[in-house]
Protein backbone atom coordinates (compact mmCIF):
# COMPACT_ATOMS: atom_id res chain seq x y z
CA UNK A 1 0.00 0.00 0.00
CA UNK A 2 1.24 3.50 -0.85
CA UNK A 3 0.23 6.85 0.64
CA UNK A 4 1.50 9.63 -1.62
CA UNK A 5 0.26 12.71 -3.45
CA UNK A 6 0.89 14.57 -6.67
CA UNK A 7 -0.66 17.69 -8.15
CA UNK A 8 0.14 20.97 -9.88
CA UNK A 9 1.53 22.42 -6.63
CA UNK A 10 3.92 19.64 -5.58
CA UNK A 11 4.53 17.94 -8.92
CA UNK A 12 4.72 14.23 -9.69
CA UNK A 13 7.90 13.03 -7.94
CA UNK A 14 6.30 11.34 -4.93
CA UNK A 15 3.85 9.41 -7.09
CA UNK A 16 6.37 8.37 -9.72
CA UNK A 17 8.92 6.92 -7.32
CA UNK A 18 6.18 5.01 -5.50
CA UNK A 19 4.98 3.64 -8.84
CA UNK A 20 8.50 2.40 -9.53
CA UNK A 21 8.54 0.48 -6.25
CA UNK A 22 5.05 -0.91 -6.91
CA UNK A 23 6.11 -2.03 -10.39
CA UNK A 24 9.16 -3.79 -8.96
CA UNK A 25 7.10 -5.56 -6.31
CA UNK A 26 4.61 -6.74 -8.90
CA UNK A 27 7.30 -7.85 -11.34
CA UNK A 28 9.60 -9.59 -8.87
CA UNK A 29 7.16 -11.06 -6.36
CA UNK A 30 3.67 -10.75 -7.86
CA UNK A 31 2.67 -8.21 -5.20
CA UNK A 32 -0.48 -6.17 -5.76
CA UNK A 33 -0.54 -2.54 -4.62
CA UNK A 34 -3.12 0.00 -3.57
CA UNK A 35 -2.45 3.75 -3.84
CA UNK A 36 -4.13 6.10 -1.37
CA UNK A 37 -4.27 9.74 -2.46
CA UNK A 38 -5.71 12.96 -1.05
CA UNK A 39 -7.01 14.02 -4.49
CA UNK A 40 -7.65 12.35 -7.83
CA UNK A 41 -5.17 14.22 -10.09
CA UNK A 42 -3.03 11.11 -10.65
CA UNK A 43 -5.79 8.50 -10.38
CA UNK A 44 -5.91 7.78 -14.12
CA UNK A 45 -2.12 7.51 -14.45
CA UNK A 46 -1.93 5.06 -11.54
CA UNK A 47 -4.81 2.94 -12.77
CA UNK A 48 -3.31 2.84 -16.25
CA UNK A 49 -0.24 1.25 -14.63
CA UNK A 50 -2.49 -1.50 -13.28
CA UNK A 51 -2.92 -0.41 -9.65
CA UNK A 52 -6.02 0.42 -7.64
CA UNK A 53 -6.68 3.82 -6.02
CA UNK A 54 -8.51 5.08 -2.96
CA UNK A 55 -9.20 8.83 -2.93
CA UNK A 56 -9.50 10.41 0.52
CA UNK A 57 -10.91 13.72 -0.74
CA UNK A 58 -8.78 15.52 1.83
CA UNK A 59 -6.10 18.20 2.04
CA UNK A 60 -2.68 16.76 1.16
CA UNK A 61 -1.09 19.36 3.47
CA UNK A 62 -3.08 18.22 6.53
CA UNK A 63 -2.63 14.50 7.06
CA UNK A 64 -3.62 13.98 10.67
CA UNK A 65 -7.40 14.28 9.97
CA UNK A 66 -7.12 11.28 7.63
CA UNK A 67 -5.64 8.99 10.29
CA UNK A 68 -8.92 7.18 10.99
CA UNK A 69 -9.50 6.48 7.28
CA UNK A 70 -5.96 5.18 6.88
CA UNK A 71 -6.34 2.86 9.88
CA UNK A 72 -9.56 1.55 8.37
CA UNK A 73 -7.82 0.83 5.05
CA UNK A 74 -4.96 -0.92 6.83
CA UNK A 75 -7.41 -3.17 8.71
CA UNK A 76 -9.34 -3.87 5.52
CA UNK A 77 -6.39 -4.78 3.30
CA UNK A 78 -3.75 -5.87 5.87
CA UNK A 79 -0.83 -4.84 3.63
CA UNK A 80 2.58 -6.39 4.23
CA UNK A 81 4.05 -2.90 3.87
CA UNK A 82 2.71 0.66 3.85
CA UNK A 83 4.88 3.25 2.12
CA UNK A 84 4.35 6.88 3.10
CA UNK A 85 5.93 9.53 0.87
CA UNK A 86 4.99 13.07 1.88
CA UNK A 87 6.58 16.15 3.43
CA UNK A 88 3.43 16.82 5.45
CA UNK A 89 3.57 13.90 7.88
CA UNK A 90 3.68 14.45 11.62
CA UNK A 91 5.12 12.23 14.31
CA UNK A 92 1.68 11.41 15.74
CA UNK A 93 0.33 10.53 12.27
CA UNK A 94 3.16 8.10 11.59
CA UNK A 95 3.00 6.67 15.11
CA UNK A 96 -0.68 5.82 14.64
CA UNK A 97 -0.03 4.14 11.29
CA UNK A 98 2.96 2.26 12.68
CA UNK A 99 0.90 0.88 15.58
CA UNK A 100 -1.86 -0.14 13.19
CA UNK A 101 0.60 -1.85 10.83
CA UNK A 102 2.12 -3.77 13.75
CA UNK A 103 -1.29 -5.10 14.71
CA UNK A 104 -1.66 -6.35 11.14
CA UNK A 105 1.88 -7.85 11.16
CA UNK A 106 3.05 -5.38 8.49
CA UNK A 107 5.79 -2.77 8.24
CA UNK A 108 5.60 1.00 7.84
CA UNK A 109 8.11 2.45 5.37
CA UNK A 110 8.86 6.16 5.13
CA UNK A 111 10.66 7.88 2.22
CA UNK A 112 12.67 10.87 3.42
CA UNK A 113 15.13 13.47 2.23
CA UNK A 114 14.88 16.28 4.80
CA UNK A 115 15.75 14.59 8.14
CA UNK A 116 13.17 16.69 10.01
CA UNK A 117 12.57 14.44 13.04
CA UNK A 118 12.69 10.84 14.26
CA UNK A 119 10.07 9.34 11.95
CA UNK A 120 8.11 6.52 13.62
CA UNK A 121 8.50 3.68 11.08
CA UNK A 122 10.07 0.26 10.60
CA UNK A 123 12.07 1.12 7.46
CA UNK A 124 13.43 4.55 6.53
CA UNK A 125 14.64 5.29 3.00
CA UNK A 126 16.90 8.15 1.92
CA UNK A 127 18.17 7.17 -1.52
CA UNK A 128 19.92 10.46 -2.24
CA UNK A 129 23.59 10.84 -3.02
CA UNK A 130 24.10 12.40 0.42
CA UNK A 131 22.09 9.68 2.21
CA UNK A 132 24.95 7.53 3.55
CA UNK A 133 26.58 10.57 5.10
CA UNK A 134 23.44 11.23 7.15
CA UNK A 135 23.42 7.94 9.08
CA UNK A 136 24.81 9.69 12.15
CA UNK A 137 22.20 12.45 11.85
CA UNK A 138 19.39 9.88 11.82
CA UNK A 139 20.86 7.97 14.75
CA UNK A 140 21.10 11.17 16.77
CA UNK A 141 17.49 12.12 15.96
CA UNK A 142 16.25 8.77 17.27
CA UNK A 143 18.57 8.90 20.28
CA UNK A 144 17.17 12.29 21.23
CA UNK A 145 13.61 10.98 20.76
CA UNK A 146 14.45 7.89 22.86
CA UNK A 147 13.18 5.73 20.01
CA UNK A 148 14.60 2.70 18.23
CA UNK A 149 16.40 3.42 14.97
CA UNK A 150 14.50 1.83 12.05
CA UNK A 151 16.15 -0.18 9.30
CA UNK A 152 17.97 2.44 7.23
CA UNK A 153 18.18 2.13 3.44
CA UNK A 154 20.58 4.90 2.46
CA UNK A 155 22.28 5.92 -0.77
CA UNK A 156 21.93 5.67 -4.51
CA UNK A 157 21.74 1.85 -4.58
CA UNK A 158 18.14 2.42 -3.44
CA UNK A 159 17.14 5.03 -6.03
CA UNK A 160 13.65 3.83 -7.15
CA UNK A 161 13.84 4.31 -10.91
CA UNK A 162 11.44 3.03 -13.51
CA UNK A 163 12.12 -0.26 -15.26
CA UNK A 164 13.23 1.53 -18.43
CA UNK A 165 16.29 2.86 -16.55
CA UNK A 166 17.45 -0.54 -15.33
CA UNK A 167 20.34 -2.47 -16.80
CA UNK A 168 21.46 0.20 -19.26
CA UNK A 169 24.82 -0.43 -20.88
CA UNK A 170 27.64 2.09 -21.25
CA UNK A 171 26.93 4.56 -24.03
CA UNK A 172 29.46 6.41 -26.19
CA UNK A 173 30.08 10.11 -25.53
CA UNK A 174 29.94 11.95 -28.82
CA UNK A 175 32.80 14.29 -29.60
CA UNK A 176 30.41 17.02 -30.68
CA UNK A 177 27.35 17.69 -28.56
CA UNK A 178 24.27 18.80 -30.45
CA UNK A 179 21.19 17.78 -28.45
CA UNK A 180 20.40 19.40 -25.10
CA UNK A 181 17.59 18.14 -22.87
CA UNK A 182 15.71 20.64 -20.69
CA UNK A 183 13.69 19.07 -17.88
CA UNK A 184 11.86 21.32 -15.43
CA UNK A 185 9.71 18.77 -13.58
CA UNK A 186 6.10 17.71 -13.82
CA UNK A 187 4.58 21.02 -12.69
CA UNK A 188 7.31 23.66 -13.17
CA UNK A 189 5.63 26.05 -10.76
CA UNK A 190 8.49 28.54 -11.19
CA UNK A 191 7.94 28.69 -14.99
CA UNK A 192 11.57 27.87 -15.76
CA UNK A 193 10.74 26.16 -19.05
CA UNK A 194 8.84 29.19 -20.30
CA UNK A 195 11.67 31.54 -19.26
CA UNK A 196 14.27 29.45 -21.10
CA UNK A 197 12.25 29.21 -24.31
CA UNK A 198 11.48 32.94 -24.26
CA UNK A 199 15.15 33.79 -23.80
CA UNK A 200 16.23 31.53 -26.67
CA UNK A 201 13.61 33.07 -28.93
CA UNK A 202 14.34 36.68 -27.92
CA UNK A 203 18.09 36.36 -28.47
CA UNK A 204 17.90 34.49 -31.75
CA UNK A 205 19.86 36.38 -34.39
CA UNK A 206 21.51 38.64 -31.82
CA UNK A 207 25.21 38.45 -30.84
CA UNK A 208 24.34 37.25 -27.32
CA UNK A 209 22.32 34.38 -28.80
CA UNK A 210 24.93 33.07 -31.22
CA UNK A 211 26.39 30.71 -28.59
CA UNK A 212 23.14 28.73 -28.70
CA UNK A 213 23.21 28.18 -32.44
CA UNK A 214 24.11 24.68 -33.58
CA UNK A 215 22.18 23.04 -30.73
CA UNK A 216 18.74 21.45 -30.54
CA UNK A 217 17.00 22.17 -27.23
CA UNK A 218 14.59 19.38 -26.31
CA UNK A 219 12.15 20.92 -23.83
CA UNK A 220 10.15 18.39 -21.78
CA UNK A 221 6.71 19.63 -20.69
CA UNK A 222 5.20 17.62 -17.85
CA UNK A 223 1.59 16.61 -17.32
CA UNK A 224 0.97 19.30 -14.68
CA UNK A 225 2.70 22.17 -16.51
CA UNK A 226 0.26 25.03 -17.03
CA UNK A 227 2.53 26.95 -19.40
CA UNK A 228 2.12 24.67 -22.42
CA UNK A 229 0.31 27.13 -24.68
CA UNK A 230 2.64 30.01 -23.77
CA UNK A 231 5.66 27.81 -24.41
CA UNK A 232 4.27 26.80 -27.80
CA UNK A 233 3.84 30.46 -28.74
CA UNK A 234 7.33 31.38 -27.57
CA UNK A 235 8.91 28.45 -29.45
CA UNK A 236 7.07 29.03 -32.72
CA UNK A 237 9.45 29.67 -35.60
CA UNK A 238 12.63 28.66 -33.75
CA UNK A 239 13.88 25.43 -35.30
CA UNK A 240 16.36 24.95 -32.44
CA UNK A 241 13.53 24.32 -29.95
CA UNK A 242 11.84 20.91 -29.94
CA UNK A 243 8.90 20.45 -27.56
CA UNK A 244 8.10 17.07 -25.95
CA UNK A 245 4.73 16.92 -24.21
CA UNK A 246 4.06 14.20 -21.60
CA UNK A 247 6.95 12.01 -22.75
CA UNK A 248 6.32 8.26 -22.56
CA UNK A 249 9.90 7.16 -23.29
CA UNK A 250 12.02 9.41 -21.12
CA UNK A 251 14.97 7.04 -21.12
CA UNK A 252 15.04 7.06 -24.91
CA UNK A 253 14.98 10.85 -25.00
CA UNK A 254 17.67 11.18 -22.34
CA UNK A 255 19.89 8.69 -24.13
CA UNK A 256 19.54 10.58 -27.42
CA UNK A 257 20.67 13.84 -25.81
CA UNK A 258 24.30 14.73 -25.18
CA UNK A 259 23.74 16.89 -22.10
CA UNK A 260 20.83 18.01 -19.95
CA UNK A 261 19.59 20.83 -17.74
CA UNK A 262 17.46 19.75 -14.79
CA UNK A 263 16.24 20.89 -11.40
CA UNK A 264 17.94 19.11 -8.49
CA UNK A 265 15.25 16.48 -7.99
CA UNK A 266 14.79 12.79 -8.76
CA UNK A 267 15.33 13.38 -12.48
CA UNK A 268 19.06 13.68 -11.75
CA UNK A 269 19.17 9.98 -10.88
CA UNK A 270 17.45 9.07 -14.13
CA UNK A 271 20.04 11.13 -15.98
CA UNK A 272 22.77 9.23 -14.13
CA UNK A 273 21.29 5.88 -15.15
CA UNK A 274 21.06 7.12 -18.75
CA UNK A 275 24.63 8.49 -18.47
CA UNK A 276 23.56 11.92 -19.70
CA UNK A 277 25.87 14.61 -18.26
CA UNK A 278 23.88 17.47 -16.81
CA UNK A 279 23.83 20.85 -15.13
CA UNK A 280 21.45 21.20 -12.22
CA UNK A 281 19.80 24.12 -10.42
CA UNK A 282 17.92 24.63 -7.14
CA UNK A 283 14.20 25.41 -6.87
CA UNK A 284 13.41 24.42 -3.27
CA UNK A 285 15.09 24.00 0.12
CA UNK A 286 14.91 20.20 -0.05
CA UNK A 287 16.93 20.27 -3.28
CA UNK A 288 19.95 21.98 -1.70
CA UNK A 289 21.54 18.86 -0.14
CA UNK A 290 21.19 16.93 -3.41
CA UNK A 291 22.69 19.68 -5.52
CA UNK A 292 25.56 20.06 -3.05
CA UNK A 293 26.08 16.30 -2.96
CA UNK A 294 26.36 15.98 -6.72
CA UNK A 295 28.89 18.81 -6.75
CA UNK A 296 30.85 17.38 -3.82
CA UNK A 297 31.26 14.05 -5.61
CA UNK A 298 32.15 15.86 -8.84
CA UNK A 299 29.26 14.35 -10.76
CA UNK A 300 26.97 17.24 -11.76
CA UNK A 301 27.68 20.98 -11.49
CA UNK A 302 25.03 23.31 -10.05
CA UNK A 303 24.23 26.63 -11.72
CA UNK A 304 22.77 28.08 -8.53
CA UNK A 305 19.53 28.76 -6.67
CA UNK A 306 17.18 30.34 -9.21
CA UNK A 307 14.80 31.55 -6.52
CA UNK A 308 17.23 34.42 -5.96
CA UNK A 309 17.45 35.42 -9.62
CA UNK A 310 15.24 37.33 -12.01
CA UNK A 311 13.67 35.62 -15.02
CA UNK A 312 16.22 36.80 -17.56
CA UNK A 313 19.21 36.17 -15.30
CA UNK A 314 17.91 32.66 -14.60
CA UNK A 315 17.55 31.81 -18.27
CA UNK A 316 20.92 33.25 -19.23
CA UNK A 317 22.84 31.56 -16.43
CA UNK A 318 21.24 28.13 -16.92
CA UNK A 319 21.64 28.10 -20.68
CA UNK A 320 25.18 29.39 -20.50
CA UNK A 321 26.12 26.64 -18.01
CA UNK A 322 24.66 23.78 -20.04
CA UNK A 323 26.19 25.02 -23.31
CA UNK A 324 29.57 25.26 -21.57
CA UNK A 325 29.28 21.61 -20.48
CA UNK A 326 28.20 20.63 -24.00
CA UNK A 327 31.41 22.10 -25.35
CA UNK A 328 33.70 20.17 -22.98
CA UNK A 329 34.05 16.62 -24.34
CA UNK A 330 36.54 15.56 -21.66
CA UNK A 331 34.28 16.71 -18.83
CA UNK A 332 31.33 14.92 -20.40
CA UNK A 333 33.29 11.65 -20.63
CA UNK A 334 34.38 11.94 -17.01
CA UNK A 335 30.83 12.74 -15.88
CA UNK A 336 29.28 9.80 -17.75
CA UNK A 337 31.77 7.41 -16.12
CA UNK A 338 30.91 8.72 -12.65
CA UNK A 339 27.19 8.46 -13.40
CA UNK A 340 27.53 4.79 -14.37
CA UNK A 341 29.21 4.01 -11.06
CA UNK A 342 26.62 5.94 -9.05
CA UNK A 343 23.29 4.56 -10.28
CA UNK A 344 22.47 1.12 -11.71
CA UNK A 345 18.70 1.59 -11.81
CA UNK A 346 17.87 -1.42 -9.60
CA UNK A 347 16.96 0.47 -6.43
CA UNK A 348 13.20 -0.05 -6.68
CA UNK A 349 13.66 -3.82 -6.62
CA UNK A 350 15.96 -3.60 -3.61
CA UNK A 351 13.39 -1.47 -1.76
CA UNK A 352 10.51 -3.81 -2.60
CA UNK A 353 12.51 -6.81 -1.38
CA UNK A 354 13.50 -5.10 1.86
CA UNK A 355 9.96 -3.94 2.59
CA UNK A 356 8.57 -7.44 1.98
CA UNK A 357 10.55 -8.93 4.89
CA UNK A 358 8.35 -10.03 7.74
CA UNK A 359 8.59 -8.30 11.10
Amino acid sequence: MFRADGNSQIGSGHIMRCLSIADAGQRDAGQDSLFVLAGDEFKEIIENRGFRCEILQGDYRKMEPETGKMEELIRRYAPSALFVDSYYVTSSYLEALKDCMEREKGRLVYVDDVMAFAYPCHVLINYNIYGPGQRGVYEELYREAKAAVPELLLGTVYVPLREEFQGLTARPVRQRAEDILISTGGADTEHIGLSLVRYLRETKGLPEGERFDGFRFHVVIGAMNRDLEEIKKAAAGDERIVLHVQVRDMEGLMSRCDVALSAAGSTLYELCAAQTPAVTYILADNQVPGAEGFEQYRVLPCAGDVRHMGERETAERLLEAVVKLAGDHGRREETAARQRMLVDGKGAGRIAAAAAKKR
